[in-house]
């Protein structure tokens, strides 16, 4: 045993001996190494694919999704690995995600991230109405989508004379608004890399509202006597998108739906219907 040792020390203390170690404990090292990394970029990764082509706006779903393995190294950092960030999700808006491609992360978003959100799930009895606006009526950006203004009306009636007459009064409280957009139609609020100048606020009433709103713009618009603006005011009750629960848009002056349905031409709904059955008869035979 002494033997073995004295010459195991004689060994290792040859420098060419441990040269000799100390390259081919390198070699290992890298050779361990090398396969370590290889196995890992070749390790399969289980990962979903779409089945087939996805449209914008599309919410996705379980017979949509596949799954197939592929090796690691191809599984980059934006690619979704899991069915959990996919179900229930939607296709972004402006993303098609073609039949066969692996799904990344900003082509699918959740529900209210999709511009435009707010016009999802509206009710049936509700219409849209477009108002415009500049920044100065908007509160320089400050309207919205999911939050509630009121609605309030500036009427200027000229007499004979020339003189002006101007009312003012809020006609509609609690009215929710389902986007805003530029002149050129995009979201104002879907990008924080530019600054978008709205355009039209949109927002949706029932349609007794909605007739209401356009008699106004009308009467305005076609009688000389009469200027009338419909003017957006940032609602001051605390309610926002997420608190619906009870809260009803309401007229708040009968002086002013008065004054609106006084200039307008009421056509009862026995004309209406009259008027629909001519031209589905083709007119009365004289």
């Amino acid at each position: 045993m002494k033997n073995l040792t004295l010459k195991l020390k004689m060994f290792l203390k040859n420098k060419n001996t441990v040269t000799v170690i100390c390259v081919l404990l390198m070699v290992l090292v890298i050779f361990i190494g090398y396969n370590w990394r290889v196995n890992q970029a070749i390790d399969p990764v289980r990962v979903p694919y779409a089945l087939d082509t996805i449209d914008p706006r599309t919410q996705i779903t379980q017979d949509m999704i596949g799954y197939r393995e592929i090796a690691r190294a191809a599984v980059t950092s934006d690619v979704i690995t899991s069915a959990k960030n996919l179900i229930g999700f939607y296709a972004n808006a402006n993303t098609v995600i073609p039949k066969g491609s692996m799904f990344y992360k900003g082509t699918v978003v959740q529900k209210d991230e999709l511009p435009d959100s707010a016009l999802y799930g509206m009710p049936l009895d509700e219409t849209l109405y477009y108002l415009g606006v500049n920044m100065t009526t908007s509160y320089s950006n400050t309207i919205l989508p999911g939050n509630y203004i009121d609605i309030y009306i500036q009427t200027i009636t000229t007499d004979n004379d020339g003189n002006n007459k101007v009312m003012v009064g809020k006609l509609l409280s609690n009215v929710l608004v389902r986007a805003v957009k530029t002149s050129n139609g995009l979201n104002v609020f879907e990008t924080s890399e530019e600054t978008r100048t709205p355009a039209t606020v949109i927002f949706s009433v029932k349609e007794d509202i909605h007739l209401l709103l356009r008699k106004a713009a009308l009467i305005g618009s076609l009688n000389d006597q009469y200027t009338i603006n419909i003017i957006p005011v940032p609602n001051t009750t605390g309610f926002d998108g997420n608190d619906t629960d009870g809260v009803v848009t309401t007229v708040t002056s009968e002086y002013l739906k008065n004054f609106i349905e006084e200039k307008s031409i009421y056509l009862p709904q026995e004309e209406l219907e009259n008027n629909v059955n001519n031209q589905t008869d083709g007119g009365e035979d004289e």
